[in-house]
Formats: structure tokens, sequence, C-alpha cells
């Protein structure tokens, strides 16, 4: 059975969990929850997402998200391809470190945002890795009873409980602390279709602003990358792959990992067709983010749609000249049937009457 697409538009709310690939560690010490604390806020810093609360388990993390701009997909697979890269470079690994599909519930901010925090910073308490959750250094609990790291926005939900943000803190503490001893509390995870968290009016008010969003955009080949970028640069395909060093080779090659990336394509896919490993294609990918590189990737995204509309309005004006000449010979078919038919029945009732006056005549004679 197919999964369901994610559900994506400008301000969504989500709860992320993601887990080690079969459950394996994805921390093996502080160092690592310190490096995936970093990227968190570097990617947060570039996509301008919303962070509201966070847990760092030993094999999955837990992440309460506000996307404003960036759609969730893109903020997940950067940030889990950089910690995949971090952590096999470290530890000498390869293939990969997350569970394939990470879970985004997509949440009711209004409903759900308080109880929400309460459930993402208990986790260490119910794994019982600390009696409170101010004893656990890894989630975002810290941030709200504390001035904290400045990685979690905290305003909005302090504001919930006073307008006093000393009181709000205080406040704060004791409604996560009275959920301590109550258990493990998964009873609004009911989600519609698994994906949607909230009454039937958040229901509805999801529908229309999917419907108001854009569309997803189709995956350029690579066929059509490699163009775009020869028309681009001047550099073929061939000077692409190879290991030349010229300054313009590798300005093309890493004006390609970006636009792969730019496009939702996977690298891995990338990675035998260039013959080179992840890391590298990373470390290539740098060299197209100064100014000059992020010019170059808005022409070629704009010239590679520009080409598939063209390409679809081409595609639609041809199938609609092919239904219309198939509408059209099958009338002039049935035109042709019908008249045929009806000069057989009339050829028909012409034998029979020159039958006729033919026996009549036979009979007075």
């Amino acid at each position: 059975m197919a999964r369901p697409p994610r559900i994506q538009f400008p301000n969504a709310f989500y709860h992320v969990i993601v887990r080690g690939n079969q459950r394996q560690a994805i921390f093996l010490g502080d160092s690592d929850r310190i490096a995936y604390l970093d990227l968190l806020k570097r990617y947060k810093q570039k996509c301008g997402f919303i962070l509201d609360a966070y847990v760092l388990m030993s094999n999955h993390v837990h992440l309460l998200i506000e996307t404003p701009d960036a759609p969730i997909s893109k903020i997940m697979q950067m940030l889990s391809f950089t910690y995949t890269q971090y952590f096999n470079r470290k530890y000498g690994k390869v293939g990969h470190l997350f569970q394939g599909r990470y879970k985004s519930y997509l949440c009711d901010k209004d409903e759900y945002l308080l109880a929400l925090l309460r459930y993402i910073h208990l986790n260490p308490v119910r794994a019982m890795l600390a009696a409170a959750p101010d004893e656990y250094r890894w989630s975002g609990h810290s941030d709200y009873i504390n001035r904290g790291s400045g990685l979690i926005d905290v305003d909005r939900a302090l504001r919930l409980f006073s307008e006093n943000k000393s009181q709000a803190r205080q406040l704060y503490n004791r409604f996560v602390n009275e959920a301590i001893n109550s258990g493990k509390n998964d009873s609004f995870y009911k989600a519609t279709e698994q994906q949607i968290l909230g009454d039937e009016k958040f229901i509805e008010k999801v529908e229309k602003e999917t419907d108001r969003a854009v569309k997803p955009r189709r995956k350029p080949s690579a066929g059509a990358l490699f163009n775009a970028l020869e028309k681009e640069t001047g550099v073929g395909r061939d000077e692409i792959i190879s290991r030349g060093r010229s300054a313009k080779a590798v300005f093309a090659r890493g004006l390609l990992v970006s636009l792969w990336r730019e496009c939702g394509l996977k690298m891995t896919d990338l990675q035998p067709i260039l013959n080179r490993d992840l890391s590298t294609l990373s470390k290539s990918s740098k060299v197209a983010k100064n100014i000059d590189g992020q010019k170059a990737i808005k022409k070629l995204m704009s010239s590679l749609y520009s080409l598939f509309v063209l390409f679809l309005f081409s595609f639609c004006s041809l199938f609609v000249l092919f239904l219309f000449s198939f509408c059209s010979l099958f009338v002039l078919f049935l035109f042709s049937f019908c008249s045929l038919f009806t000069m057989t029945q009339f050829w028909g009732h012409y034998t029979q009457i020159i039958d006729m006056r033919t026996r009549l005549s036979i009979s007075f004679t």
C-alpha cells in the first residue's frame, strides 16, 4: 500500500519523530548531541523555522516545528543528511543512520501546543533517564524554566500561562511536573490518516491550505540537469563527471550537486553518476554557495521548470489534437456506418417491393 504524501503548506505545525535505522543509537556521546544541536541551530537560521520543543534520546529525536516558509521535508532532509555524514565520518561507518521515513504529525497548534510540549519534555522521565525533566540536559525544557540556549522559541507558549515571563516560567514548570506520575498519554495520537492531529474544523482548514499551497513540481531527469548546466556554464557532462580540477569544472560540479538537492532528488542516486562518496558531494556543493552560485542556481531552476511547463503545454496540446482527431474519425465512422445501415435497409425494402410487384404481375397474368 502506497504511503500518503507529506502534507505541507506555509505555517504548518508538526511533531516530528526521527528514529535510528533498526532502532540503533544515533548519539554515542555528548559531543554527538552537541553536533546535532549545532546543525539544528544552523538550519533553523537558514530555513527560518520556529522550534517550540525538542528532546534527544539515545536512538530517536522529537522535534516540535512550525514552518513559515521552507517545507518540512526539505528541513529534515538537510538535517538528517548532514548529521549522517558527520556520524559516519567520525565513527568510520557507511550507509543509513536514520530509519527510512521519519514520522510527522500535522497538529492543531492552538489545541495541542501545550500538551505536546509536556509530552516531548517528559520523554526522558518516562524512559527513566531522569527523575524530573529539569534533570535532563538534552531537551528544550531548560529554555522554558531558565534563559536557556536560545534555540527554542519560548515566548509563544509562555504567554499562554502569563504575560509576566517569570510567573509564566513557574506555571509552565508546574504544568509539566503535574504529569510526571500520570504515565504515558498517547490518546491524542489517534490522528486522521496517521497524519493530522486535530478536529473536523482543523481538517477543513488543512484542506483549504493545501488547496492554496503550491503543488509539488515534477522532478527533472539527470539528463535535463546536465543539459541545463552545459548551456549555463559551457561545461559538458563528461567534464563534470571526470576528475578534472579546473575552476569551471569544479564550479559546474558544485552547481550540479546543489541543483540536484534543490530539485528534491536523492543524493544516493547522484553518487554512482559522479562516482564520488556522499561526503565529497557535500563538499562540492559548497563552491556554489557564493553569490555567483546562488544566481546560477536560480537561473537554472527557472530554466528547468520553464522548459517543463513548455513541454507540458505542448504535450497537452498534442493530446487535445489527438483527442479531437479521434472523435472526428469516430463521428465519421459512425455516420458512415449509419448511412450504410440505412442504405442496406432501404435496399432491402426496395427489393421486397420489386419482388411483390413481380408476383402481382404474374398473378394478374
